[in-house]
């Protein structure tokens, strides 16, 4: 039967949601663990599709916000109107490259790509084409190298950890 020979596959595109958007939680350790289960590829589409669900909320939930007047102004302003301005030049690119690459801020594009009226479907797209090469290749580690389940439970745990120091530490520096 499909669906309990996928059960791991469907858990990782919904761990994917939160851990693609408002969850301090890596999505790294939970591809690595279902690529010892899973094809590569199979591991990469549910990770995608689970990234692309939490881009949707995220696209929604910026786009919703700037239908307040007060955010809605700043959009031309100061350093949020020169990101936009520059967003604008290359969007399908920039999305995909922040998508593609590690290091490079998506959240940033995730706020960029409704503030600049950048339509929805292109943003998915190229999203989506960014990502499943990237969860692609860190599928195929995972599927080549079998990392134990423990290493990316303490990996999750001090990410969480950190992620939570973290925001305390800001929350308690206030603004000045």
């Amino acid at each position: 039967m499909f669906v309990p020979a996928s059960a791991g596959l469907v858990l990782l595109a919904i761990y994917c949601i939160p851990a693609n958007s408002i969850l301090p939680v890596p999505h790294e350790p939970g591809v690595l663990y279902m690529a010892a289960f899973y094809p590569p590829l199979l591991v990469a589409v549910a990770a995608t599709v689970g990234s692309l669900v939490a881009s949707v909320s995220d696209y929604a939930v910026v786009e919703s916000a700037l239908r307040n007047p007060r955010i809605d102004r700043v959009r031309e302003r100061g350093v949020v109107g020169w990101a936009i301005r520059g967003f604008r030049r290359a969007p399908f690119a920039i999305t995909f490259a922040c998508s593609l690459v590690p290091l490079l801020p998506i959240s940033i594009v995730r706020a960029l790509a409704p503030a600049s009226d950048y339509p929805f479907g292109r943003y998915l797209a190229a999203g989506g084409l960014g990502r499943l090469p990237r969860f692609y290749g860190l599928a195929y580690l995972g599927h080549t190298i079998a990392v134990p389940a423990w290493v990316l439970v303490v990996v999750t745990g001090v990410t969480v950890a950190v992620a939570w120091a973290t925001s305390r530490s800001a929350a308690a520096d206030g603004p000045e």
